[in-house]
Order: C-alpha cells, then sequence, then structure tokens
C-alpha cells in the first residue's frame, strides 16, 4: 500500500471529524442545534471509514445548507407582501376618494384591484358592495355584500346595504333578516330602521311596521326622515282602513264623517259642511258629529251657525274640551265677556293643558283692562307653547301697558323672530286663522258607545 493509499483514509477521517465538530455546536443534551434560527435535526454522529457516516453527513450538510438558504429568502418574502399591502392600501385610498367625489366606476375599480392583492379581507368586499349600491348595480352589490358577511357576519354596513340592496330589487322579506342584524350592532343606526319599517310594510306586515318606526321615533324624536316614515305608514293604515271602511259600509254615517273630515283637511268647507250634515241625519246622536259641522262653520267665521252646534254637541257628551273652548272663543270675538269666562275657565278646568284657552283668557283680561291677570295667563300661554308667535306679541302688548319696556321689548323680538321662521316654514300665523284660534289638539274623534 503506497504512501498516499495509507494516508488518505486519515485525512477523510479528518475531514469528517472537523465538520462534526463544526456542527455539534449543541451539547450532548441537546442534540438538535439552531442555525440561522431554525431547529436541525441532530447532527450524525459520525464513525471513521463508514459509508453510511459520509451519506449522513452530506445529507446534513445539505441541509444546513437548505436552512440558511430558506432563511435568506424570508426578507424578500415579507418585503413583496409588505409592497402588496402598501399597493392594496394605494388603492383602496384612491377608490375612497374617488367615492367621496360620486365616482363610483373608479371606486369600484379601485376596490377591485384592491381585492386582487387582499383577497381575504372583509372590509374589502364590504367597500365593493357599498360602491356597487351607490353606483346602482343593486344585484352586483348584492353579491359582493353577502361575501363580506360570509367572511365575517358581524359587519355592520355590508348588513344594512345588503338590506337596502334587497329594498331595491324587490326583495323585502330578504331585506328584513339583514336589517334586524344591523340594528342588533348598533341600535342607533336611523336608515336601518327607516329601511326596516319599509320592509315589513312592503311585505304585508303593517304591525311590524309600526313597532319598527315607533320605536325609532323614541330614539330619534326630532328627526325629520324618522317622523316623515312614521307619518307616512299612519296615512297609509288609515286609507287602508277607510278603504275597507268604503268597501263594507258605503251607506253608513261613519263614511259620511270621514268625507266630511277629507273636504275640511283640503278647505273645501261647503263639501265638508253636506257630507256632515249628511252624518247626522242618519245618527243625530252620535258623539264628535255636531263638533265637526261646528267646527267647519267656525273655520268660515259662521259663528252663528256654529253656537248651536257646539251646545248641541255638550248635550250629548259634556266633556267635549274643544266645544267649550270655541265657544268661550266665540263669545269672545263677540265681546260677551261674562259667558267667555264661563267657557274659557271651565275648558281650562276640563283640560288643563290647552294653551288656546289660557290664550284667550289673556286676551279677554286684556280687554276688559285687567293687565295683571292677562300678563298671568300670557305667560302660561308661553311655556306651556313658546314657539307661537302670537301669545309673545299679545304679552308685549300687556307688557306695555303695565309700563315694563324692557320686557316688552324682549317679546316683540321674539314675536318678530318666531314669525318670520314660521313664514320661512309657509305655515300661517294662528292670527290668521278665523276666530283667531288655532286647533292644535288634533283629530277630534270619541268613540261612540255600542248600540243594541
Amino acid at each position: 500500500m503506497s504512501a498516499q493509499t495509507r494516508f488518505r483514509p486519515g485525512l477523510r477521517w479528518l475531514q469528517h471529524r472537523a465538520l462534526r465538530e463544526v456542527m455539534m455546536t449543541a451539547s450532548e443534551s441537546d442534540r438538535s442545534p439552531k442555525h440561522c434560527g431554525f431547529q436541525l435535526p441532530s447532527a450524525p454522529l459520525l464513525v471513521p471509514g463508514s459509508s453510511l457516516s459520509r451519506e449522513a453527513v452530506k445529507m446534513y450538510a445539505r441541509l444546513l445548507f437548505m436552512s440558511c438558504l430558506i432563511v435568506s429568502f424570508l426578507p424578500l418574502s415579507s418585503a413583496a407582501q409588505s409592497s402588496r399591502e402598501a399597493e392594496a392600501e394605494k388603492e383602496i385610498q384612491a377608490a375612497k376618494q374617488a367615492q367621496a367625489k360620486g365616482d363610483y366606476a373608479r371606486a369600484v375599480a379601485g376596490y377591485q384591484a384592491a381585492l386582487k392583492l387582499m383577497p381575504d379581507a372583509p372590509e374589502l368586499y364590504s367597500n365593493l358592495g357599498i360602491a356597487y349600491y351607490y353606483q346602482k348595480q343593486y344585484e352586483r352589490a348584492i353579491e359582493v355584500l353577502k361575501e363580506a358577511l360570509q367572511r365575517k357576519p358581524d359587519l355592520e354596513g355590508p348588513n344594512l346595504f345588503l338590506g337596502m340592496a334587497y329594498i331595491r330589487t324587490s326583495q323585502y322579506e330578504a331585506s328584513i333578516k339583514p336589517l334586524e342584524k344591523a340594528i342588533s350592532l348598533n341600535p342607533k343606526l336611523r336608515l336601518a330602521y327607516i329601511n326596516l319599517g319599509a320592509s315589513y310594510n312592503e311585505a304585508g306586515k303593517g304591525e311590524e311596521a309600526l313597532q319598527v318606526l315607533q320605536r325609532a321615533e323614541k330614539i330619534f324624536p326630532n328627526d325629520e326622515e324618522v317622523l316623515y316614515s312614521l307619518g307616512s305608514l299612519y296615512y297609509a293604515l288609515m286609507f287602508k282602513t277607510y278603504g275597507k271602511m268604503a268597501r263594507v259600509a258605503p251607506n253608513s254615517y261613519r263614511y259620511d264623517q270621514v268625507m266630511g273630515q277629507s273636504f275640511e283637511e283640503r278647505g273645501e268647507y261647503p263639501g265638508a259642511i253636506a257630507e256632515f250634515k249628511r252624518a247626522l241625519e242618519q245618527n243625530p246622536q252620535a258623539p264628535g258629529l255636531h263638533y265637526a259641522l261646528g267646527n267647519v262653520y267656525w273655520l268660515e267665521g259662521q259663528n252663528d251657525k256654529a253656537i248651536p252646534e257646539f251646545e248641541a254637541e255638550l248635550q250629548i257628551a259634556p266633556e267635549d274640551y274643544l266645544s267649550t273652548w270655541k265657544l268661550g272663543n266665540i263669545y269672545l270675538q263677540e265681546r260677551q265677556y261674562d259667558k267667555a269666562l264661563t267657557y274659557l275657565q271651565k275648558a281650562i278646568q276640563e283640560r288643563p293643558s290647552l294653551d288656546q284657552a289660557y290664550r284667550d283668557l289673556g286676551k279677554l283680561y286684556m280687554q276688559t283692562n285687567d293687565n295683571k291677570r292677562a300678563l298671568f295667563y300670557l305667560q302660561k300661554v308661553v311655556q306651556m307653547a313658546p314657539t307661537e308667535p302670537n301669545p309673545h306679541y299679545l304679552l308685549a302688548m300687556t307688557y306695555r301697558h303695565l309700563g315694563n319696556t324692557a320686557e316688552a321689548k324682549t317679546e316683540m323680538d321674539l314675536f318678530d323672530k318666531l314669525t318670520k321662521a314660521q313664514t320661512e316654514r309657509r305655515r300661517p300665523p294662528d292670527a290668521m286663522l278665523p276666530g283667531a284660534g288655532d286647533e292644535t289638539e288634533g283629530i277630534h274623534s270619541k268613540v261612540e258607545p255600542d248600540v243594541h
């Protein structure tokens, strides 16, 4: 055997030994060394001259190399991910800006581009669906918003807009569930109440619609959209009910009464008088009919015809405070102060919140030069109806008669301000109505006793 041949096994053994010592950096109790941040298998135990040991070393070396190679690529993957997120964010911001400008086509394109970069983000599906909704592509909006909710069911926006998209496509029953969900997620979501009320109504569930909108009114008592929706529903229910009455009892006195009220609301007083008279011919003892006829006469300024009707109403229903007040108002106009005082005081006893009666009492005491008493009643009116212009004017005149110029100016300024605001709302001040009275108590109605 040559010296070279004899040397090779020793050299090979030294190479194995050196490699083993390099890799075996861990202690005997921890044969899983960490290289490049990865946990590796234990280094093989080498036996000099063993072919198995040589193969094990080669395999381990490859594993060590690959582990470091993989780690070297990780920063590139993270950088790529950051780049995708940055690109997606750029598209999202551009889409939001386009949507704010009403450019929904550009908004849709932006959200679609962002979704390609971030395909699992439910919020992006939400934004895209809402953009489709505003673009009036309701079917696409429904499809995409459902995708958003499949990924994240408790998103408020997709539930709201999915419900509204269903409504726009006449799928009223389908809209109920997402709108109810939207309200459960946000009990102060005004649009959800309005649309849910509409869905229930269109689905033939009037009672449920009424409950939803009445609940909305409690949460948003001064919101014009809520009030409009609730008023429209009341109006629709009224027509539905009266329509049924017209079918089942077209010749009844109640139907004539309804027709009279309809004429009165439109200011067609001759038609109203004819209908109320027709109703009285059928049932002269029905509560409310004499008042209704007398009220039309009162609105027309025909006090001589109004008085007997109000008196007849009080014979049937002595508690009718509106008939009592209007008799007092008529006698005040005619300057029959004793009669006026009796009726006005009785009206206040029957209805302590009837501000019109307090106002007329204030006017009565002004006209009889008892300004201190006038001041008491007019101050009560202003407290009860602070936005009505006429009482402030009367109070200003009373202060002037009492020599309180500063208070008189304050009330006159309020009168001017409220009158201007009322004119802008295109509502005539109560002083323009016949009898200087505005009936703000609402519809005058009574329940007729059962007739057997």
